[in-house]
């Protein structure tokens, strides 16, 4: 069958259900690539990130008394984790040089670690290839937000470079977040070459540039990988040619402006009933975390709470810095069943978290160790790294 009958017959919820059932039967994505040998290099938007190339050597000892300075003035950490943090970055980076300070990086890392329940060890061992992968021309700031997804998988310096890059460019020319980190998560369960990866990524980004629908363009590559319709270069042209058919989606800048401004319209106002909603946010104890997810098979903590609120009838932007944004604000004192809390778990002034009040000091979310699970509100961690709630959501008796 031709892949342009493949895919008109593939749309809307079809085609996504489609998708879903198979990635669940596929043991691993067929390899794209034509060759069986990774290729060393991909095209140079995906290739290289002059912006970070190293420079001068930095000592560890630098970099080092600024991760213990921060950890030191961290009131969210007991003293024998102050300690614990200060050796274990010092055993892993010991006598390393690398190009640039990292001691914000890692404690970021460290602290995003600490938030999850993730494992130390496995933390500084992210960290340490995190270090890496900047040193070799990675953007800091993707590298860091690669940490969630390299708690629960393993991935080289090389990797989290490659993985990292691309998700600057696809920041850049506006493909929204989630889109993003479903095509690396694919890429890595699916063993995708450098080649594969870069030439695929590269079309999305074009997809973008063209006005394209790129969430659609994404679903058509994955598709196309799964079973196996070509070389990346076909997928891509199919892909795009696929795309060019339908009618644009929104100029580039409303592009960039849509995945970085807010929804700024206000909730449905949908009266919800206490119990009933209460039973809704439960219902997801359990659910697997899932690196940009966003259905009941996996989700990340802003896809969890977004997908909570859709199916009781509110609707709210996909990241949790853009969620903070909606409903009003509510203090910390007063909260609600259903009250959005947010979170700065790196320590960086950013929120970068996002879980959902259950009432009776428990909260709610997603985490990358545990998956969605319950927590104390009052644990001393969380709230060191709290910054804010909003109230979305009301009730018929309100």
């Amino acid at each position: 069958m031709g892949q342009g009958n493949v895919t008109k017959r593939m749309t809307g919820k079809v085609l996504r259900n489609v998708l879903a059932g198979i990635l669940l039967t596929c043991a691993a994505f067929l390899i794209v690539s034509c060759g069986a040998q990774k290729m060393a290099t991909a095209s140079p938007e995906i290739a290289s990130d002059p912006k970070t190339s190293p420079g001068s050597k930095t000592s560890s000892a630098d970099a080092l008394t600024t991760f213990s300075r921060r950890v030191k003035n961290d009131g969210g950490l007991t003293p024998a984790e102050k300690d614990q943090w200060i050796r274990l970055a010092g055993t892993t980076f010991e006598g390393k040089s690398f190009s640039f300070n990292y001691g914000n990086l890692i404690y970021g890392i460290f602290s995003q670690a600490k938030f999850d329940e993730v494992d130390m060890g496995k933390a500084a061992q992210v960290a340490l290839t995190s270090v890496q992968a900047v040193n070799q021309g990675a953007p800091a700031a993707e590298v860091s937000d690669l940490a969630l997804l390299a708690f629960s998988v393993n991935l080289t310096s090389d990797e989290t470079r490659l993985y990292a890059i691309a998700m600057k460019t696809c920041n850049e020319t506006g493909i929204p977040r989630h889109v993003t980190q479903e095509m690396i998560r694919h890429a890595k369960e699916g063993g995708w070459t450098e080649h594969a990866f870069g030439t695929i990524m590269n079309g999305l980004a074009q997809a973008a540039r063209e006005n394209l629908d790129t969430e659609k363009a994404a679903l058509f590559m994955l598709i196309s990988v799964a079973q196996n319709l070509g070389t990346p270069e076909r997928i891509v042209q199919d892909a795009l040619t696929d795309g060019r058919k339908r009618a644009p989606v929104k100029s580039p800048q409303a592009t960039i402006e849509a995945n970085t401004q807010p929804d700024v319209t206000k909730p449905s106002r949908v009266a919800l009933d206490y119990d009933n909603f209460r039973n809704s946010v439960e219902s997801f104890i359990g659910t697997p975390y899932v690196w940009g997810g966003n259905t009941r098979t996996g989700v990340d903590c802003s896809g969890f709470t977004r997908l909570v609120l859709h199916e009781n009838g509110y609707q709210i932007p996909r990241v949790s810095r853009d969620q903070a944004k909606v409903g009003v604000p509510v203090q910390k004192d007063v909260l609600n069943l259903g009250d959005l809390v947010f979170f700065d778990t790196k320590g960086q002034g950013q929120i970068t978290h996002v879980g959902i009040y259950l009432g009776g000091n428990i909260l709610v979310h997603a985490s990358s160790s545990k998956g969605v699970t319950i927590v104390l509100f009052s644990d001393k961690y969380f709230q060191s790294r709290y910054v804010s709630a909003r109230r979305i959501v009301r009730y018929s008796t309100q």
